[in-house]
């Protein structure tokens, strides 16, 4: 039985990230999926880009912490 290849760290950024945003009333719902990966965000709808930029800063940092924590130290 052959050994599974392992996910290169590479593999998200390879694939095109496809972008989809609605505006309903006065919140904004925003998603982005690359790969293996998916983020959504939902803020109000006059969000500038710097404010959402500011928001999100940390937040690849602290999905990691939490996720070692929570997941026992294995890496993801």
């Amino acid at each position: 039985m052959s050994k599974p290849e392992s996910t290169p760290e590479t593999a998200a950024t390879e694939q095109p990230a496809v972008l989809n945003v609605d505006v309903v009333g006065d919140r904004m719902l925003g998603s982005v999926e690359q790969g293996d990966v998916s983020v959504v965000v939902e803020a109000p709808a006059g969000i500038s880009a710097d404010e959402l930029e500011a928001t999100l800063d940390e937040v690849p940092e602290k999905i990691e912490r939490t996720a070692e924590l929570f997941g026992g130290g294995e890496e993801l």
